[in-house]
């Protein structure tokens, strides 16, 4: 993927996943209340699934934007592009989600390793399961399926997260900051 222009990466690749995923969680979600409990079954493990490649090809487009020299980043390392990133990431009602990128990258970190065991993980749980299909709205924000309806949920150490939103505003933070595609 060296060769793969900015653009097409963001769009073909790291787009694509994410929007991949949301299709696939609504569908796990429409499901759940259909007839036929093993294809609910199924497609909750397809949007867990598809939630995996979106989360790690979402965070690795960092290192792919550094790389490719991107004249918005301005020459940052790519340690300056996550602090920045964190400073400009906010929510569709424009509140700050400072963390957001973080909780990407320990989500991204726990799928890659299958175990966290890094010094600097502060968000996600070092066990148990950082991702899971839950019925339970997120606990920290109004974000994602509020209404009780199931969906992909990160368990952080202060409380729970929708993974759609921490995908959602790090990709509007990439868009806006890079003037690339919107989700």
């Amino acid at each position: 993927m060296g060769s793969l222009i900015l653009v097409n990466h963001w769009e073909r690749i790291v787009l694509a996943s994410v929007r991949e995923f949301f299709g696939a969680e609504d569908l796990a979600a429409a499901l759940e209340t259909g007839p036929d409990a093993d294809a609910a079954r199924d497609a909750a493990y397809e949007a867990l699934r598809r939630s995996m490649i979106a989360a790690v090809f979402l965070h690795h487009f960092a290192e792919v934007a550094v790389n490719r020299k991107h004249p918005a980043l301005k020459g940052l390392s790519k340690l300056d592009v996550y602090k920045e990133m964190a400073a400009r990431t906010v929510a569709p009602d424009q509140s700050a989600r400072l963390d957001d990128g973080k909780i990407l990258g320990e989500v991204a970190d726990a799928i890659k390793h299958g175990e966290l065991n890094a010094h600097h993980i502060r968000h996600v749980a070092r066990d148990g399961r950082v991702i899971e299909w839950s019925h339970e709205p997120a606990s920290l924000f109004p974000e994602g399926s509020a209404n009780g309806g199931p969906q992909i949920i990160v368990a952080t150490a202060a409380g729970s997260r929708s993974l759609h939103a921490v995908l959602q505003n790090v990709c509007t933070t990439w868009s806006n900051w890079l003037g690339l595609a919107p989700l």
